[in-house]
């Protein structure tokens, strides 16, 4: 198939736009953010393990390596999201950690020395201005919601970087079953810390933290890896980043969410921006 790995990050980016909502819920009905990031990744690593588990002996000592660093990159960027997504919608705390399409040329820039284009600065110029209309306060402050989010895209655009620069070699996945293990293995330290006292697991809660383990985390991932293998690290994250529109349609749909119009001006001038970041990419083909 043309472009497997564009169509494989693409249902990615679809199936993690629905995972916002479930956060939200999760939330709503009284689960902090580091019992819900634990929840996830329970039934991710178990979705994981059953499916693959004949495999799990032949992941190679490069392969833990690589899932260790992603892992942390990644419970860092989800611990972020998700404290974040208390204090801000589903579709801000989207649309702001989905902007790796501008952070992670950057990245590649100062870890991989592959130089970012002129379109990436001025990307990266008009983020900054789309930021400000989606999460600047009316006496222009950020929110904390808002500048958890930002934190959460500057680590999913270190996870992604890394992904798309040092898992030559390596099975997708492999990768994202080490991956998804170590993030369990993280977030289980830190809920043992902070209490495991969590309100009553009803069977909506449950359906949650099951779209979220086995869709939003496990097959996402697993897509993740597998895509980005096949494409370059700046169009898959510009790929990757279309989750923020489903979680904005989902959140419409399914939360009641109103955004307004400086919202929405903001959206746009942030995927204009993604947009842009692309071009260098299809240029040099």
């Amino acid at each position: 198939m043309k472009n497997k790995g564009d169509w494989m990050l693409l249902l990615a980016a679809f199936i993690g736009g629905g995972g916002f909502i479930c956060l939200k819920y999760l939330l709503d009905w009284g689960y902090d953010p580091f019992q819900v990031i634990f929840g996830r990744f329970l039934m991710a690593s178990i979705c994981m393990c059953m499916v693959y588990h004949k495999r799990l002996k032949k992941i190679t000592k490069r392969e833990w390596k690589v899932g260790g660093i992603l892992g942390v990159l990644l419970a860092a960027m989800f611990l972020l999201m998700t404290v974040g997504l208390q204090y801000t919608t589903p579709s801000v705390n989207a649309f702001l950690v989905n902007i790796p399409a501008v952070i992670v040329p950057f990245i590649c820039w100062g870890v991989f020395k592959q130089k970012p284009s002129r379109n990436c600065f001025i990307a990266a110029a008009m983020t900054l201005v789309g930021v400000s209309c989606l999460s600047l306060t009316a006496d222009f402050r950020i929110d904390l919601g808002a500048g958890l989010s930002l934190l959460a895209a500057v680590a999913f655009s270190l996870q992604m970087a890394f992904l798309g620069n040092i898992t030559e070699g390596c099975d997708a996945v492999h990768i994202a079953v080490a991956e998804n293990l170590f993030t369990l293995l993280v977030t289980t330290v830190i809920v043992t810390f902070t209490g495991w006292d969590m309100p009553p697991l009803t069977l909506p809660a449950f359906g949650n933290f099951f779209f979220l383990g086995a869709f939003c985390t496990a097959a996402y991932f697993a897509l993740q890896s597998a895509g980005q293998q096949i494409t370059s690290p700046n169009k898959a994250a510009i790929i990757i980043t279309s989750e923020s529109i489903f979680a904005a349609v989902f959140s419409a749909l399914l939360y009641g969410e109103r955004m307004s119009l400086r919202g929405y001006l903001g959206c746009i001038i942030i995927f204009a921006a993604m947009a842009l970041a692309e071009q260098p990419a299809k240029e040099t083909k």
